[in-house]
């Protein structure tokens, strides 16, 4: 099939994207039926893209103007901007500029609309975590099940079998040596409890608030995993709401589970601490590290993934910083919302 000037036009005049011809960047020389429909149904002022681009154009900043796609218009590299109706909505697109006349500065700039596509990608990572969540339930529910048959319930039961035996014994030191055996028993299994009831729920949470059940758990970690913890904060006494304690609690705890299985490191260092309007965690440790490009999250508890979802359901943001035998890095900011003029 010849490909003619005709087939251009035929397909420059029915695609969706919209398609703006430009001198210096800015003033509109020609466009489509698809970029005049884009015209008057939103708000676009092509000399003033940073309207658009809501501090999305870095991965790593929160609203930066450092390496801005707007405006430097690289060639031939997509970028994201968010175009506002009537209603004051913001609608995403991806936009594409290319020169194509260096001497006369004319270029096309592309305009496609992103709202389907990031509504079946949010439908379907809601499909995933969805899916996610429930093997994590089920897998702890598993553990809840063995630790309560192998542990708790055989601990019971060596001790009712320890208690039947004494009516058959007729001699003192039988006697008190089974009453002792039975004492050290039940205070194992108490034990136990108290570790369980403390790993689902730790009182300290809600009774003291996030600094004292941090240091509470550091406490027992250490003991377990042999691992200390270095743990910076100025939040003694310091009250969040129960929502944001609960999340800074679990995704310590994840990233220092994942520390003492993965890291082989003998220290880790934690800091908690509060700016005017945002709460910051970071974890640090010296590690082995690993790619997170390759990393797939597996087995049970809260994982990288969930991780990231319990700080973004609070509109926080997350990030993980890590790279072979570089160590590992966990960030998390959680804004604090204004009460009375001041900072809860």
């Amino acid at each position: 099939m010849e490909i003619t000037s005709e087939l251009f036009m035929k397909a420059y005049e029915q695609m969706s994207d919209a398609v703006f011809l430009l001198r210096d960047k800015s003033e509109i020389i020609a466009l489509n039926p698809a970029a005049n429909q884009l015209l008057d149904r939103y708000e676009v002022k092509l000399d003033d893209f940073c309207t658009y681009c809501s501090g999305y154009t870095s991965i790593f900043e929160e609203r930066t103007c450092l390496d801005c796609f707007l405006h430097q218009r690289v060639d031939n590299e997509a970028f994201q901007i968010f175009l506002n109706v009537e209603n004051g909505e913001n609608i995403p697109f991806s936009a594409s500029y290319t020169l194509i006349d260096e001497s006369a500065g004319i270029s096309v700039l592309l305009l496609r609309n992103l709202t389907q596509q990031q509504q079946t990608e949010q439908l379907l990572k809601q499909k995933t975590m969805t899916e996610y969540v429930i093997n994590a339930q089920e897998n702890e529910r598993k553990r809840l099940s063995r630790e309560l048959h192998d542990g708790l319930a055989q601990g019971l039961f060596s001790t009712l079998i320890e208690l039947r035996k004494i009516k058959y014994m007729t001699k003192k030191e039988d006697y008190e040596s089974s009453i002792a055996e039975m004492d050290s028993m039940l205070a194992t299994t108490l034990e136990d409890i108290r570790n369980m009831a403390v790993e689902l729920r730790p009182s300290s949470l809600d009774d003291l608030g996030i600094f004292a059940a941090l240091k509470v758990y550091f406490k027992r970690y250490e003991q377990l995993f042999g691992v200390h913890v270095v743990f910076v904060s100025e939040l003694y006494g310091t009250r969040f709401p129960a929502s944001v304690e609960t999340m800074l609690y679990r995704v310590t705890q994840e990233a220092l589970t994942n520390a003492a299985k993965y890291a082989d490191v003998d220290e880790i260092e934690v800091y908690l601490f509060k700016t005017k309007h945002t709460i910051v965690l970071e974890i640090n440790d010296q590690g082995i590290g690993f790619s997170p490009d390759h990393f797939t999250a597996e087995g049970s508890g809260l994982g990288l993934l969930n991780m990231k979802e319990r700080v973004e359901l609070l509109h926080g943001e997350f990030e993980l910083r890590s790279e072979p035998n570089q160590g590992t890095k966990v960030l998390v900011r959680i804004p604090i919302e204004p009460k009375g003029g001041r900072t809860t």
